[in-house]
């Protein structure tokens, strides 16, 4: 069983598959107020140092030190104006690696990339607005020891959802899952033997896997992540595993031409697909794991809607319109506890959407957003052999902030909510359209005070996102870091 924990700093591996020899540093060109994006490459995983010297050969500035990174290409993206405290002129951008040094040209200063200007093309000054969404070019395959492409597949398609063709073909591509019952568990084995170690479990009818060889003697290798339950045989839970199966439990199932859903736990959000389009974005909570309850990490990878199961309670808590995608896994509505009325109270739980929060399950938002959706409206429209994929939160993987000129909107007349749209369901009739406020402009004045509108998605505070981002920076949160003992 694999566990490669170590990658690199807001990083995101561009190329996956065989490594050629020797590292290399791409020369580049950053303006003033600039995110500079400094691209360069490992030809096996090792610890790392991204320096700039000046003209003289003096270090100006340390990158990165002595970092565990990945073998592969990188990019790595800074924040706008990182090196704007350097003189403008010349540097060299030191990669250092137990083989020696990479270096490349690091031109900084509008006067200075007109010498790059042929080879690389210098950004504008003004960056294009950028959408609230993961940039990281990393598929759910990332961890794979194994190099493929396979069109439209789950396993080989970035998490990036702004790329709409690529995740619908991705959504709507036929899914390989083990011939079972939907809450039977089948094992993944450490070789093609029955006999051998049992390295992680596949949930039937309803978990896809990622197949990458078909061998002559009655076994398949695949990849997928570990569907580990409290109760299952192998406690290896949400690990990304690879390992063998009888090919006679495999079948490809069709999946919904008409709607497809992403799960991100980078962003904490449902995203909606209908024919070849985003159509909306909700806000959820995806689980969240203890030292004592690991297992309510909500497991990544590519399901289906398998089974409706409607309202159902977890503990004192009650649930409502759960759709079956991972056994024990629904997606439904926040929950709700019943006051001494039985009228509903979702005071507890609601104000957690967009964090993780569930036992595993994923909490979908029940207030309508701009677009009229919520969970109520998944529930009547979408039907079963719909598929649900969730992104893993990789370490590198990192959310966009908006351009400072994007808008916000709030009600000047007392409103005390920043939005995402100027016609928010939120808000009574009255009051719209809303005011547009620049995004750079919310954490100034009275604007500071607005709180997030809890129904049309309005994007986090830039504050709020950069901490993810360095969080993501130093750890993957949906890895659990231990060591599971099997349990046959």
């Amino acid at each position: 069983m694999r566990r490669l924990f170590a990658l690199l700093a807001a990083l995101m591996l561009l190329v996956p598959g065989a490594l050629a020899e020797g590292a290399r540093v791409e020369d580049c060109a950053v303006l003033p107020g600039q995110a500079p994006q400094l691209r360069y490459f490992l030809p096996e995983t090792g610890t790392a140092s991204l320096t700039l010297e000046d003209a003289d050969g003096t270090q100006a500035m340390v990158i990165l030190s002595d970092r565990t990174m990945v073998g592969g290409n990188h990019l790595l993206s800074l924040e706008a104006g990182a090196l704007d405290s350097l003189p403008e002129g010349r540097y060299t951008l030191v990669l250092t690696t137990a083989a020696g040094r990479a270096e490349g040209a690091l031109l900084l200063g509008a006067a200075e990339t007109a010498a790059l200007e042929t080879a690389v093309p210098a950004a504008s000054a003004t960056p294009a607005p950028m959408p609230v969404a993961p940039t990281a070019v990393i598929t759910p395959a990332y961890r794979s020891e194994h190099s493929c492409d396979h069109p439209g597949c789950y396993w080989c398609t970035p998490m990036d959802i702004t790329d709409e063709a690529a995740v619908w073909a991705m959504l709507t591509a036929p899914m390989t899952v083990v011939d079972a019952g939907q809450k039977e568990q089948v094992l993944l084995y450490a070789q093609p033997d029955a006999n051998s170690e049992a390295i992680g479990v596949i949930t039937g009818a309803s978990q896809g896997v990622h197949v990458l060889e078909t061998r002559g003697d009655g076994w398949s290798l695949v990849e997928t992540y570990s569907s580990s339950f409290h109760d299952s045989k192998v406690k290896n839970y949400n690990a990304f595993v690879t390992g063998y199966i009888q090919t006679a439990k495999l079948k490809k199932k069709e999946v919904s031409q008409e709607y497809g859903i992403v799960i991100d736990k980078l962003t904490q959000r449902l995203y909606l697909f209908h024919e070849g389009h985003l159509m909306t974005e909700l806000l959820v909570s995806t689980g969240l794991y203890n030292e004592r309850q690991p297992y309510n990490e909500t497991r990544s990878g590519e399901f289906m809607l398998i089974s409706r199961v409607g309202e159902f309670r977890s503990d004192n808590l009650v649930c409502d319109m759960g759709l079956r995608f991972n056994s024990g896994d629904l997606l439904h509505e926040v929950p709700h506890t019943l006051n001494a009325d039985e009228s509903k109270n979702y005071k507890n739980c609601e104000p957690k959407l967009g964090t993780r929060a569930s036992h595993g399950c994923i909490r979908v938002q029940r207030l309508r957003n701009a677009d009229g959706i919520n969970m109520r409206w998944l529930w009547n429209n979408l039907k079963n052999g719909t598929k649900l994929v969730i992104w893993e939160d990789y370490q590198g993987r990192q959310m966009a902030v908006p351009a400072d000129d994007s808008l916000v909107y709030y009600n000047p007349k007392g409103g005390v909510n920043y939005h995402g749209s100027a016609t928010c369901l939120g808000v009574k009739d009255q009051y719209l359209p809303l005011t547009g406020i620049p995004y750079g402009e919310l954490d100034t004045g009275a604007y500071a005070t607005l709180t997030r509108c809890p129904y049309c998605c309005p994007p986090l505070r830039k504050a709020e996102i950069q901490e993810i981002n360095r969080l993501h920076l130093e750890t993957s949160p949906g890895e659990i870091m231990a060591i599971w003992q099997n349990q046959e």
